[in-house]
Parts: structure tokens; sequence; C-alpha cells
């Protein structure tokens, strides 16, 4: 392929220099013909004056040598004057004779002038004789003149010069008429020349074309094909994800719930190695993933306001079990300079500290770990501040051959003993990317059996308005009275979410799937609803589809799956989800988010149904019970509602519109449903046509109300 194209553009220069070349040589031959050819039209030109000229000549000296022969000619002062202009006009022709003759005839132009002066200067003598009246001399002077007899030798030499300008003419025109030929010929080669290099050209063109075009349509494949093979990998990470979450779920969530319950100091412990084995998977199946995302680009940093020293606290909190169950000892210093309030990634930050202190708890047997942070540069123009952080810890260290790789995925210290640590290699990795997205660096200092140091930089911007003080955890020991409907197809997460609700005082309602949520719904209502995404029958993205668009069902539905990506996360909520919480299933974020819902729900509804709250005396049960009655009727009067503006039936319409007024009146009169059915402006009508379009609009706003 390399060979052809070299070819195909050597040839191409080729006939390019080829056409410029005949393009020169046709220029000069078009140059010279041209140049000859106005030699030829001068010598034309120069021709017809000479013959002219020749003509008056050969008459004018005739002419003369009569008149001056004549030894009887009578002068005057008019006759003299005449004779003068027309020796002067002789002389004048022969001058023009003389400078219109090339080189090759001035031979016998000269020969002409020279006759043409002894003729004139004879004639002249015989006038100056008829002047002064010597007839002795004129006669002389006459007889001189018939001796030379001028008039016939200027004919002979004038014809020899018409023949010799009329056989230059001839050739220089024949010379021309060659140079055109060749000319013309030459022409015609280039146009062909030029028609073929063109054809050529065009061809190699439009081959390299069809090749680029060709190259364009393979990339165009391979690029389909690596977007494929990047969708294929995708997919997979994400049905890992959820495949090993959903049981992830499970074991944890059932760790956790076990934990609570009363155990022996063996069940303990059984109990907590489980549950660190499967936070050990998990933090496997995170770093895969944040790997995978790094990879392909979409790792988003967010810059949101956060307190630095309390992400260190929390951090000793965090590992304080840990730190403990090893007898260590932990530390942590933060300069002065360190602005306490900064605006950044809290999250990436502390998963990059997870991963350091992580690692250094995990391969120190004994020792302490230490933890500190200090200023490397401030840009107090723009409030950047470059901060410094070190993990240290006094653990097994890392051989000289292993610290240039260390930061390599995958990367691990095989040797020995120092393999029972475990671990995919790849934390640091994520860490060293992670510090690179913040603008810093991360590197290591380490001594075999002495311990390592870990160092790193980021830049974070000082907070001007510090965010307040981090709250403690708050303690819910009952959830707010309310339904709450969970759709979720895996038998062990179903009875995790059941205990896990349950230690709150609340009974979940659970089924398996997207379709049988769709089909209780349109009967039964609920405050508050978790959906599985990946279900039997139909699944989650389906269902919310229909509940939001088909049956206009506003009731909060919290996306609840193992898929965890950013795109995942934008999906749910373009999706119609309200919220979204990941698998496995975090119980503090669960039971937090659901109080806060079933608060907001409870708040919104005691502001709607005050009055029918004070009517049964608040109670909710009561409450509960008057609203679904309430919206039975409606659903039967809103059947019989349509049938009578169907019919046409006035007096129908008023019956249900008065009754709909008794059913919602335990909402009060100045309930937004019960001020609905008092405004409907079609009650007073009488003998007139109702109009089905009034009734739907009714029936849509009175919806409205209900569903709020």
């Amino acid at each position: 392929m390399a060979k052809n194209k070299e070819y195909s553009f050597f040839s191409i220069v080729v006939l390019a220099l080829a056409l410029i070349a005949l393009f020169v040589v046709t220029q000069f031959f078009t140059n010279k013909s041209t140049r000859a050819l106005n030699e030829g039209n001068k010598q034309a030109v120069a021709t017809f004056l000479i013959n002219n000229s020749i003509q008056e000549l050969v008459n004018l000296s005739f002419d003369l040598q009569s008149k001056f022969k004549d030894r009887n000619l009578k002068v005057n002062s008019t006759r003299i004057s005449q004779l003068k202009d027309s020796l002067t006009m002789l002389g004048y022709n022969t001058d023009i004779i003389t400078s219109y003759t090339s080189s090759n005839s001035h031979e016998i132009s000269n020969i002409i002038r020279n006759i043409i002066e002894e003729q004139l200067n004879i004639s002249e003598s015989i006038l100056n004789t008829h002047i002064s009246g010597n007839v002795q001399e004129k006669n002389k002077l006459i007889d001189s003149l018939y001796k030379v007899s001028p008039g016939d030798k200027v004919y002979a030499n004038c014809l020899t010069l018409q023949a010799f300008l009329r056989k230059n003419l001839q050739e220089t025109l024949t010379r021309n008429s060659e140079q055109a030929g060749q000319l013309s010929l030459y022409n015609k080669i280039l146009a062909l020349f030029a028609i073929i290099t063109i054809l050529v050209m065009s061809t190699i063109i439009i081959k390299r074309q069809s090749q680029q075009l060709k190259l364009i349509a393979e990339l165009q494949a391979a690029e389909q094909a690596a977007l494929k093979s990047k969708n294929a990998k995708d997919e997979f990470l994400a049905n890992m994800s959820h495949e090993l979450r959903t049981p992830l779920n499970a074991l944890i969530g059932f760790g956790n719930l076990l934990k609570d319950t009363p155990l022996n100091k063996q069940q303990r412990e059984y109990v907590d190695m489980v549950r660190s084995g499967a936070q050990n998977l998990l933090n496997i199946v995170n770093d895969v993933l944040d790997l995978s995302k790094i990879e392909a680009g979409k790792l988003k940093m967010v810059h949101k306001p956060f307190n630095l020293y309390h992400l260190f606290n929390r951090l000793e909190r965090m590992f304080s079990n840990a730190i403990n169950e090893k007898g260590l000892h932990y530390s942590s210093y933060i300069e002065s300079k360190v602005p306490e309030h900064v605006i950044g990634d809290i999250e990436r930050l502390q998963q990059i500290f997870v991963n350091l202190i992580g690692n250094a708890i995990k391969f120190t047997n004994e020792g302490e770990i230490k933890v500190t942070a200090n200023v490397v540069w401030i840009d107090e123009d723009d409030k950047y501040y470059k901060l410094g952080f070190t993990v240290k810890d006094t653990g097994i260290g890392i051989p000289k051959d292993k610290v240039a790789a260390i930061f390599e995925r995958f990367e691990q210290l095989e040797q020995g003993v120092q393999r029972q640590y475990g671990g995919t290699g790849l934390g640091l990795t994520i860490a060293k990317n992670l510090v690179e997205r913040m603008g810093g660096t991360i590197s290591v200092f380490s001594e075999v059996n002495e311990g390592s140091e870990f160092n790193f930089t980021c830049i974070l911007e000082k907070n001007t308005n510090p965010v307040s003080e981090e709250q403690s955890f708050i303690t819910i020991d009952k959830l707010p009275e309310g339904k709450v409907l969970i759709v979720e197809d895996n038998k062990a997460n179903q009875i995790l979410l059941k205990h896990m609700f349950g230690k709150y005082g609340l009974k979940p309602k659970i089924i398996d799937n997207g379709l049988e949520a769709v089909n209780l719904l349109e009967k039964e209502t609920f405050d508050l609803i978790f959906m599985d995404i990946q279900m039997p029958e139909m699944d989650g993205y389906t269902a919310i589809g229909i509940l939001r668009n088909e049956k206009q069902i506003s009731t909060p539905i919290i996306a609840m799956t193992a898929y965890v990506s950013e795109t995942e996360i934008i999906k749910c909520k373009n999706a119609g989800f309200t919220d979204y919480i990941s698998k496995p299933v975090d119980e503090q974020l669960l039971i937090k988010t659901t109080a806060s819902y079933l608060e907001n729900i409870q708040n919104n509804n005691h502001h709607t149904l005050n009055y029918l709250y004070e009517l049964v005396g608040n109670d909710p049960d009561t409450v509960g019970e008057v609203v679904q009655a309430m919206k039975n009727q409606w659903e039967l009067d809103k059947a019989e509602l349509i049938e009578a503006f169907s019919q046409q039936d006035i007096g129908k319409v008023k019956k249900i519109l008065h009754r709909l007024k008794s059913t919602f009146s335990p909402l009060g009169a100045e309930h937004p449903v019960y001020k609905a059915i008092g405004k409907c402006n079609f009650t007073t009508m009488e003998n007139k046509t109702l109009d089905l379009q009034q009734c739907t609009s009714f029936i849509d706003d009175i919806e409205k109300e209900i569903n709020v």
C-alpha cells in the first residue's frame, strides 16, 4: 500500500513537470512566431511604402529629365518654384526608399540614390543657367543630361529593387507560415498532453480519494467496533457490579443485623469475619469500577465546601476499630497555616486517605500511623492553597526494586509472607490518578522493616464563607407513620429490608417486580416507594415510565440498585425517579432517607388535612381510612359524571356534583378540592348542551388536588 502511494505521488509529480515543460516550449515558439509575424508585417508595410515611393520616384525622374532636356524651356519665377518643388520631392522619395530598405537591399538603394543625386545636380545647374541666361552652359548641361539619362537608369534599378523586395517578402511569409504550422503542432501536442495529464491525474486523485473514503469507512467501522467493545465493557462492569452488589447487600446487611443480636464471643468473631470479608469484597468492586471510570475519563470531580479538620477527625473515627485491634498508635497533625474551611472534592480526598491509611494499617503490625497536613504554597489573590499531606507508618516497608512500580495497576508485594495481606493492587493506582486530577503529585519513601512514608499534594480553594460545624449523626429510634412499598425481586434483599425497616417500627409492603407495582398502584396508594432497577417481568425503568407518564403518579419513588455509575444515576433521575440509593444498602442512609420523605409527606398531609385531623382527633389511622374512602367514592362518581356528560343529562350532573360536595366535606370548605367543586361553571346550566371538554378539565383539576 505504501509503495502504491509513493508510485502514484511520483507519477503526479512527473506529469506535472512534463506539462510545465511543454507549456514553456510552446510559449517559446509562440513568442518566436509572434515576433516573426510582427517582422513580416513591418516588412510588408515597408515594401508597400517603398513600392509607392519607387513609382513616384520613377515618374518624377522621367518627368524632370524630359523637362530639363527641353532647350526652349520657358521659365519664370512660378515655373522655377514648381521645378524646385519637383526636385525636392524627387530627393524626398529617394530618402524614403533608402530608409525603408533592409541591409540586404542597401546596395541597390544606394545606386538609385547616386543616380538621383547626379540628376538633381545637373537639373539644378540647368535651372541656374536658365535664370542667368547662359545659353552655352545650359546646352552643355543638357547634353550631359542626355548622356546620363537618369530616368532610364532609375527605372531599371527600381525594377531590380522591387523584385528583390518581393522575393524577401515571399521568403518571410513562407517562413512565418512554417513557424505557424510548428506552433499549431505544438499547441495540439500541448492540448493532447494536457488532456491526458488531466485524465491521469484525475484518475489518480479519484483513486486516492476512494482509498481515503475506504480508509475513513474502515476507521469508522473500527471506531464503532471500539465503541461497541467499550460499551460491552461498560455493560459487563455494570452487570458485574449488580451481580456482586446484590449478594453483598444481603451479606453486609444481615451481618449488621446479626451483630446487633445477642452473640457469644465465638459467634461475634464469626460475624465480624463475615462482615469484614463482605466489606473487603465491596472495596474490590469499588476499586475496579473507579479504575474503569478513570480510564474512560468519566470520573467527575466535584467542587463544594467542606471542613478539612473535620475530615481528619472522621478518618480517625473510621479507622479507630482497626487501630485498636492491632494495638497501634494513631496521631494526626495539621499545620496552623492550613485553612480549616476549603472547597474541593471531599469524597475523593477521603478516598485517597482511606487507601493510604488502610494500607498503612494493613502492613503495620506494631508501632504507629501518623497523618499530617502542611502548606506548600499560597496564592493569596485567587485564594488557592497547595497542601501537602503525609501518611507515615512503621510497617514492613517496600523493597527498593518495588518502589518505582508501586503505583502501577495490579502491582503488589509478591515475595513470601507479604502476599498474605491480599488486595487488588488497584488502591495506589486509583490514589495516584485522583491526586493528579486534583492538581498534585504523589510519592513514596520506604525502607524494608522500617516503614513507609507516602506524600501527596493537591490544590484546594480557601472557603471565605465557612460551612456550618459538622453535625453528629442523628439517632432515629422510630420512623414516622407511612405506607411504604418495596419493589425488589431478590428474596434475600426482601427479607433484609423487611428486618431493617422493622427495627424502626415500619412494616413495608414488598412485591417482586415492576409489573406487580404498576397493577398495585392502580388500586392502592403509598407514601413512599423503593424500586429496584433490574427485575423480571418488568424492570424499574419501564415501570417508572408507566407510573409517571401514563398513570400520572407523583408519589416519591427511590431507585434502589446495584448499578452505581454516574451515567446510571443520571439515567435514573431522567427516567423519573425522585432519588437514588445504591446497593449494598447503607442502613443509616436508608433510614435517614425514609424518615426525611415520610416527615415531608406527613407535614404536607397535616397542612392539607388540618380540618380532617381536627375532626377525628388527630388519629392518623382514621385519617387514612377517611381519605381512602373519599378516593374510592371519587372513582365511582368520576365514572358516572363522564357518563352523564356523554348523555347530556344535566339533572344527573347536578346530583353528582352535589354528592361530590358531601364526599369531600370532611376536608373542610377551605380545602382546594372542595373549592374546585364549588367553582365549576356548569352547575347552573338549564336546557343547554354540556361540553365534554369542560368535564375533562374539571376531572383533571380534582385529580391534581387529590394527588397532592
